[in-house]
């Protein structure tokens, strides 16, 4: 863990190991900062369903915790994608079961977001 405290809430955004063990330290830690939830860690979470690595099942638990985690913040500028993603990611059975196909159809809203910023560093 680092000296600032986040580490628990780090490795669970970057989803760094054993999701329940990572849910657990998350919750039964005292972070003293903010972690910020980037689309490059949804990317990250999204992938792992789509290569088999992680069950949707568990991408609607780790969703739930990170969604849920006071000390975590969202992406500047990116609030609303990255809102809409853990909401309908945590709460599948508002919106849609979580699939490979919908976790697909993610990872393009997601790539494509990231493109754009980088297309327009490039300009």
């Amino acid at each position: 863990m680092d000296a600032n405290g986040s580490g628990p809430l780090e490795d669970l955004v970057h989803w760094n190991g054993e999701l329940s063990e990572l849910i657990r330290d998350a919750r039964d830690g005292e972070p003293t900062s903010t972690v910020t939830f980037r689309r490059r860690h949804a990317v990250a979470a999204v992938e792992k369903v789509t290569t088999g690595l992680a069950s949707p099942g568990q991408l609607v638990d780790w969703a739930q915790a990170v969604h849920f985690e006071d000390q975590v913040d969202v992406e500047e500028g990116h609030q609303d994608l990255l809102t809409q993603f853990l909401v309908e990611a945590s709460t599948p059975e508002l919106f849609e079961p979580v699939t490979r196909e919908v976790c697909q159809r993610w990872l393009r809203v997601l790539r494509t977001s990231l493109a754009s910023d980088a297309e327009a560093a490039g300009r």
